[in-house]
């Protein structure tokens, strides 16, 4: 049985809920397996000639966060799924450098050509893509510039009415 990427990402939300419904006794099974099943992936990992060559699946790439497996750093994904926002950040005039990692939080640094601030949209779409690239991280702090004042004038005010 081959599964697409879809049919596999409806699972696992299937599975999540199930989980959530088991009795401790149950969920102590489930992890003991899980624990049994990541340990054959890692032997899976080790007898690999190239394990990075795994991660191109998003199944295999996620259980190997999972089981702390994946062989690229969050870092390395984070960029990577950054560049893959190039085009939709140049529509936007607005661009994003890594900044860093600070233990849980993933640091992001967000510039914006001809205007103070970028659009929340645009900011939610960076959030989302660099924790779904390194989901051990628990959140994304973005430096941004601060919106600049917007000033109006008496006459502007005078005119709406």
């Amino acid at each position: 049985m081959s599964w697409d990427d879809e049919r596999v990402r409806e699972h696992v939300r299937r599975l999540e809920g199930l989980l959530e419904r088991l009795d401790p006794a149950a969920g102590e099974a489930v992890q003991a397996l899980a624990e049994l099943y990541g340990e054959a992936l890692e032997r899976v990992v080790r007898l690999s000639a190239d394990a990075s060559a795994l991660t191109g699946d998003e199944l295999i790439a996620h259980l190997l966060l999972m089981h702390g497996l994946h062989p690229e750093t969050p870092e390395t994904r984070v960029r990577r799924a950054l560049a893959a926002l190039d085009g939709f950040l140049g529509r936007h005039r607005t661009s994003v450098e890594f900044a860093g990692i600070d233990g849980p939080a993933l640091r992001l640094k967000v510039a914006t050509e001809g205007r103070a601030a970028a659009p929340r949209p645009v900011l939610d779409a960076v959030e989302q893509a660099a924790l779904a690239a390194a989901p051990e991280l628990e959140r994304v702090d973005i430096e941004a510039p601060a919106p600049e004042p917007v000033l109006i004038t008496l006459d502007q005010l005078r005119s709406r009415v």
